[in-house]
């Protein structure tokens, strides 16, 4: 079927621009040379590859768009929708082009850093805005990365802004709050805040910032516990911080969280992986050019101790450069994977900055130290635990219980959190046989409590309500 499609376009195409070159007065010898790249009055006397053909051919169409086409032309979209295009034919889902307007917030995903005044915020969808309530409207500062402009400035986990740089918060979504925040280094925001029933305005001076992409915990029994939410390019001297802090207070074993993490810089997954393995093998990648092929060994140092057992969470959202490091580990018997399989992303990515965007292009592709390729099919675990799930055929009875109301009002009614509260929750409120799982309800009034208190406040891991990592403290403790 595919053939017959593209001799009927070729088809319909040779005729349009037969009736192109009549009604334009384009000399006919082009056309003969629009689709071979020869002139029509002499036989090819060189080969010419696909690529020049199909540039003629399109610079020609463009030629004609522009003498004809009615309106004016904005050659930069034409430009950057053509290279769109071009991505898009590939027929592969991790190349693609990013354009201008984008292609600042994907620098920050991949680099980890930007202009702006180092501080994580929230704000609500408008469909949720009470305007008798700020905390609703406004954007919300959650926390201020220590030492950051935010932190200079006197801001703090809690503050509210309701205009920035004079302008109102009201109508903007999360993501327009944090564009207007973020801008060149050593360039001036005005904040106003809403502190309390206290208003003031605060001038921050945005400063290039490092995104945190770790956290860390200390777990019953001496645990150590670490966080990556992303590899970035500062994600390496993060991990490397806690690790030796770690070190320094002393630690009888490390969990190191990789749920729902997507990935990110392989160099980075390379550095972190080398705080583990001694003279092991981290993985090994193949390329189109055979000469580019590479096998990644660690160095002989390590910054975890061998002798410190490790476990390493995984889930379906663990992808790529996770799946690197998290296969580095099981493979070479330096961890125990516990969870659910990994997402399965065996391909690994060129990202470059190309004109006024940026490019990612598949180059190559990765294998295990065990020699495994896991593209589509995931690292098995070795312990299977799933994370608590809502089913979709349950989503709507979950949605009408979230949107109900009643956690907020019964966490207003008893602001402290205890096994007694959380007890007569389930017993007054959720009631006997639940549509749900029972653990869902303990969770919703577990985060509600949560976010009531101040940012810096909140555990970073909470296994009481954690099953994965609740299973991993067991694991850890008896060796099953």
């Amino acid at each position: 079927m595919k053939k017959i499609i593209t001799i009927i376009l070729l088809v319909v195409l040779s005729v349009f621009i037969s009736q192109a070159a009549a009604a334009t007065g384009i000399d006919e010898k082009l056309i003969p040379a629009f689709f071979t790249g020869t002139p029509a009055s002499s036989s090819r006397s060189f080969s010419q590859d696909e690529i020049t053909v199909n540039m003629q051919r399109l610079e020609l169409l463009y030629r004609l768009v522009e003498r004809d086409f009615l309106f004016d032309i904005d050659h930069k979209a034409v430009y950057e929708s053509m290279a769109k295009a071009l991505f898009t034919g590939l027929g592969d889902e991790y190349s693609a082009y990013i354009v201008s307007q984008e292609a600042s917030d994907f620098s920050e995903e991949t680099s980890g850093t930007y202009g702006g005044i180092g501080a994580y915020i929230s704000k609500n969808y408008l469909e949720y805005r009470d305007f008798s309530k700020p905390e609703t409207y406004m954007v919300n500062i959650t926390s201020v990365f220590p030492g950051s402009p935010a932190e200079t400035a006197g801001l703090r986990s809690g503050d509210m802004i309701s205009h920035i740089d004079g302008n109102a918060v009201d109508e903007w979504e999360a993501t327009e709050a944090s564009r207007a925040l973020k801008g060149a280094p050593n360039t001036p925001v005005v904040l106003t805040i809403l502190r309390g029933n206290t208003t003031f305005e605060v001038t921050v001076i945005r400063k290039i910032v490092s995104v945190p992409t770790v956290s860390k915990d200390r777990l019953p029994n001496n645990v150590a516990y670490v966080r990556i939410t992303q590899f970035t390019n500062s994600t390496a001297d993060q991990v490397r911080k806690e690790l030796q802090q770690f070190a320094k207070e002393g630690f009888s074993a490390l969990i190191l969280d990789l749920r729902d993490n997507p990935g990110g810089i392989v160099d980075t997954t390379l550095n972190i992986a080398d705080m583990f393995l001694s003279d092991k093998t981290i993985v090994s990648v193949n390329s189109k050019n055979s000469t580019n092929n590479r096998t990644y060994v660690s160095s002989s140092s390590t910054l975890v101790p061998q002798d410190v057992p490790v476990v390493v969470l995984v889930n379906k959202g663990s992808a790529s450069s996770s799946e690197i490091l998290s296969g580095a580990l099981k493979d070479n018997d330096r961890a125990t994977l516990i969870g659910t399989t990994t997402f399965g992303k065996g391909l690994i990515q060129v990202v470059s900055p190309f004109g006024d965007g940026y490019y990612t292009l598949t180059t190559s592709q990765y294998r295990t130290p065990d020699g495994n390729d896991i593209h589509k099919t995931g690292i098995p675990v070795d312990i299977e635990i799933e994370d608590l799930q809502i089913g979709e055929e349950q989503m709507d009875l979950y949605m009408e219980f979230v949107n109900s109301g009643v956690v907020t009002d019964f966490v207003a009614e008893h602001p402290e959190y205890s096994q007694e509260n959380m007890d007569l929750f389930i017993r007054t409120v959720v009631g006997e046989n639940p549509p749900l799982e029972e653990d869902v309800y303990r969770l919703l009034l577990r985060r509600e409590y949560l976010s009531e208190m101040p940012y810096d406040d909140r555990p970073v891991a909470d296994p009481e309500y954690d099953r994965v990592l609740k299973r991993a403290l067991e694991f850890l403790e008896t060796g099953n």
